[in-house]
């Protein structure tokens, strides 16, 4: 950072004027006959965010001066200059970087009431109020600047109600510069048991120092429910800067309401709509909830996310699925002149018959019906035949979808997608594809209206064929064991399929599109061949959050060399540095999976959950006689109908060298 751009960031702050920090009063430090109370106010390790990054208190000689502190600095409630408390005593910052203050109360009764509570231990947060004259950039702390203030003047301390939540408690909440105004209480801040009586409690408001439409500072009777019941008088006009952004602020917020309703009313979910328009939430997660509803309703009642609202079930029976036998159909498929083996395979032909009609598609070879694929003893590691002893015969329950979660074990890109499976048909997605807008306008103008456009994206089933290889000798037997075996081999097959095209899928040449070949997700070009650095890898989660993305299941995904890298490789250059791999296999707090199928120097990171992944029902089995004819062996072939669809590009972002 240059000194021009240090100095116009130091300019900034000092006209948003006052900062504040919370502290907490020293236990046991409570005169009672001399009415003083020693209180830490600041310390280095109290890092806060603000507006301009991470700020660190220096604590060193020369970075804080105390001149005002002790020319008998006023102790406040709450902040407010009209609402003295007390008086500091002497003030000091100790070998441990941390400042602290004698203060004596007032023997008023508010003073009085005040020490009370202190003795007491009601009241024990403190907050400073100070001014900042100098800083320096000191690192870069996952994306955000970190700086140390080099110089800065506290001058009053106040105490303040025990915040709900330390970390953005009391002092912290006041980034808007016009409520940071020194002599003006910040109202989030007040305690009503120390108000004067002008600002008790009537019969329905209280007066509370507010923001009104226009961005006015006022003081007004409030309702219960933050509305302004009445405005008693104005405390400070807004300036033209603070109108401004008044109006663009109630525009967004009428437009992300109309978002809301409009979505509700489109997807029968009005009710869901409108709590989310109560609890302050966006359109996009609205979206996603109704989604997951429709999924769970789906999973709960056995029915998929379908075009009629089709199953993908042919109604087999338990004992049905438990006499179904995979190799029976391997043996028919490979011997089609045998009669004796077409007829003993009779049951699996007319079970692939029915999930054809049901499926709406021309078999290959033999369709496996999700009746089966959804049992556990298929799932389990083999498909139930009938010559299975009485201890193979337990467990068989139908338990829909287990074929997708066992291929999910296996995918690292279905452990962070969301997963539709069992589908029949074409399916649509509600998308919200514009935003609404806002307009300068002139006085007694109207504002054009705007909405969001909602449409939809499509999952429409592109096929992928995976193979495995067996003997004729195992395809001849009947256990449980033997296909057990071949089950295993055809999931393994299967994923890596699906998982390859997740990531690398060209959405052409009958392939679905993989996250890779988007147009328009985010990138971070890799300076060096090889593997990313750590600032490269914050890099990737800055593009995210910069597109307001930064949600829902994010994590990284690399293959075994990034993960060997990340293992050895330090997070800065600095001596102490930790290593870029974390413990709980996370990198900088976010999960990180691994596969072999992305390319070197290849990495992933984004919110997965805006990643469906959809799979349809049945899965279409074939035998190639000739690739192998030379050993006698039998290639099986599996055919399984799968579609991706990323619902925001900007989830994503893709890192490697050769982005650019």
């Amino acid at each position: 950072m240059t000194p021009e751009e240090l100095a116009k960031r130091l300019k900034e702050i000092a006209e948003r004027g006052a900062l504040r920090r919370v502290a907490t009063v020293v236990r046991g430090a409570v005169d009672v006959e001399a009415r003083t109370v020693e209180l830490a106010f600041s310390s280095e390790t109290d890092s806060v965010e603000r507006w301009f990054g991470i700020e660190v208190l220096g604590h060193d000689a020369g970075e804080v001066d105390l001149s005002r502190l002790n020319n008998g600095a006023p102790v406040l409630w709450m902040h407010d200059w009209a609402d003295q408390r007390g008086v500091v005593e002497s003030v000091r910052v100790d070998g441990d970087r941390v400042g602290r203050a004698v203060v004596r109360f007032s023997r008023s009764p508010v003073g009085d009431q005040l020490f009370q509570d202190i003795a007491d231990g009601i009241v024990t947060k403190v907050s400073v109020g100070y001014s900042v004259q100098g800083m320096r950039l000191v690192e870069e702390r996952d994306g955000v600047d970190v700086y140390r203030i080099t110089a800065w003047t506290p001058y009053e301390i106040s105490m303040v109600s025990v915040p709900a939540d330390d970390t953005v408690g009391v002092g912290r909440a006041l980034q808007i510069p016009q409520e940071e105004t020194p002599g003006v209480p910040a109202d989030e801040e007040r305690a009503n048991d120390h108000l004067p009586e002008a600002q008790a409690r009537t019969a329905n408001t209280m007066e509370k120092i507010v923001r009104d439409a226009q961005g006015n500072l006022v003081r007004a009777k409030v309702n219960e429910d933050g509305s302004i019941a009445e405005v008693i008088a104005i405390v400070e006009e807004a300036g033209a800067d603070v109108r401004a952004a008044t109006a663009r602020g109630a525009e967004g917020e009428r437009a992300r309401v109309r978002a809301l309703q409009q979505m509700g009313n489109d997807y029968d979910a009005a009710q869901l709509a409108g709590e989310f328009i109560r609890d302050g939430k966006s359109a996009d997660e609205l979206r996603q909830a109704i989604l997951a509803d429709v999924m769970s309703k789906r999973a709960k009642s056995g029915q998929p996310l379908t075009e009629g609202g089709a199953s993908d079930q042919i109604g087999m029976t338990d004992k049905d699925v438990r006499n179904y036998s995979l190799l029976r159909a391997v043996r028919a498929l490979a011997n089609p002149g045998d009669a004796g083996i077409q007829r003993a395979a009779a049951f699996e032909i007319e079970c692939s018959a029915a999930a054809a009609k049901q499926y709406g598609k021309e078999a290959r070879g033999i369709i496996i019906p999700a009746d089966v694929l959804g049992s556990r003893a298929f799932n389990a590691g083999g498909v139930p035949s009938g010559n299975q002893s009485g201890a193979n015969l337990v467990a068989n329950t139908l338990l829909a979808g287990s074929f997708i979660d066992a291929l999910r074990n296996r995918t690292t890109i279905m452990q962070l997608g969301n997963v539709m499976g069992g589908l029949v048909g074409n399916v649509d997605i509600p998308k919200q594809t514009g935003v609404s807008s806002a307009y300068w306008v002139g006085e007694g103008d109207d504002a054009t209206e705007t909405s969001p456009s909602l449409g939809q994206i499509s999952l429409n089933p592109k096929t992928v064929a995976a193979f495995t290889d067996i003997t004729r000798r195992l395809a001849m037997q009947s256990t449980p064991d033997a296909e057990a075996l071949v089950v295993r081999d055809l999931r393994a097959a299967m994923s890596q399929a699906i998982d390859y095209a997740g990531y690398y899928g060209t959405g052409t040449d009958n392939q679905p599109l993989g996250l890779k070949n988007y147009s328009g997700i985010n990138a971070v070009d890799f300076a060096a061949a090889g593997q990313p650095t750590f600032p490269e890898l914050v890099q990737m989660e800055t593009e995210i959050a910069a597109d307001n993305a930064d949600l829902g299941a994010m994590g990284y995904v690399g293959n075994s060399r990034f993960r060997g890298h990340c293992k050895t490789a330090l997070k800065f250059a600095s001596a102490g540095s930790a290593t870029i791999w974390e413990q709980g296999n996370t990198i900088n707090g976010y999960r990180t999976e691994i596969t072999n199928q992305l390319a070197n120097d290849n990495v992933f990171f984004g919110n997965f959950a805006d990643l469906i992944v959809a799979l349809w029902g049945g899965l279409d089995l074939t035998v190639d006689p000739y690739s192998l004819s030379k050993s006698g062996g039998l290639r099986i072939v599996v055919f399984q109908d799968v579609d991706f669809v990323l619902r925001r590009v900007e989830s994503i972002c893709f890192g490697s060298s050769t982005v650019s």
